[in-house]
């Protein structure tokens, strides 16, 4: 039995949908990227498409699933900053961030630490723009809670971090991959490779039939055909040679900005 993590956002639709509901080597936990993290790194899960940053934090225990992940090259539509004022502006200003991501949490001060010479104030909070507002003068959410923010028009400037991301460095942005403890290797290394074909074949099929992704999305949150069609095809869901050049840039500038204290090496298994 290999216990996975399920991310129940719309951009994870593509992972998932098509992934069995019973199948004799799955068991499926349901939650949010930071719980996916925790429970990876305490050993409730097995393996989970964990937040970008928490495989550099793990990187000489943790390897990654090739050809699965969650990116983008630009814009994301779902990691959103709202700000009251220019991102150049929140210079000693209160930044709100998402208890739900890491990646995104740490893309945000990479961005404007590095890019554009910013340190605000931080404080964590729940996803919700009006309190995040009340309290701060910037908010960042991530997925369906971003998507859902930004329909409502806010009158705020909104960040693409995806899109400031290439903007500033010329590289795709890695969000999640799919990872699990090497020490899973010594006993259960055929269950894996069982699951992970599970995974490949799921991410083929959905990619073969985003109607029923969108239409799935459609009923979820609401918004037209259209915004969904628009909205998955910013997504890439494999991890090729471009996509692993953004990731190893992401993790090089966390360490260099100290938010790792090593800097990550890439490993994956199976070896293809």
């Amino acid at each position: 039995m290999i216990r996975i993590g399920h991310n129940p956002n719309t951009n994870m639709l593509p992972m998932f949908y098509f992934l069995p509901k019973e199948h004799p080597l799955l068991e499926s936990i349901t939650a949010e990227p930071t719980g996916h993290n925790a429970m990876l790194a305490d050993g409730r899960i097995d393996m989970a498409p964990i937040s970008a940053f928490s495989y550099g934090e793990h990187w000489q225990d943790y390897v990654i699933l090739p050809n699965l992940s969650v990116s983008t090259k630009g814009r994301v539509g779902s990691i959103l900053l709202f700000s009251k004022v220019p991102l150049e502006n929140l210079d000693g200003l209160t930044v709100a961030l998402t208890d739900m991501s890491a990646t995104s949490v740490n893309l945000t001060k990479i961005l404007l630490h590095q890019f554009y010479g910013v340190v605000p104030k931080y404080v964590t909070m729940t996803s919700n723009l009006q309190a995040m507002f009340a309290k701060a003068d910037a908010a960042l959410l991530i997925a369906d809670s971003a998507i859902q923010a930004a329909q409502k028009h806010p009158d705020c400037f909104i960040y693409d971090l995806g899109a400031e991301w290439l903007k500033q460095t010329g590289h795709s942005m890695t969000y999640a991959v799919w990872a699990f403890p090497k020490k899973l290797l010594t006993r259960q290394s055929e269950e894996l490779k069982v699951v992970y074909h599970l995974l490949l074949e799921a991410k083929s099929k959905a990619l073969d039939n985003m109607e029923d992704i969108v239409n799935t999305c459609q009923i979820m949150l609401g918004s037209s055909l259209e915004f969904w069609k628009d909205y998955f095809a910013q997504f890439h869901y494999d991890l090729d040679a471009t996509l692993m050049s953004g990731l190893q840039k992401y993790l090089d500038l966390c360490y260099e900005q100290n938010l790792l204290p090593s800097r990550p090496v890439i490993g994956f298994w199976p070896k293809e």
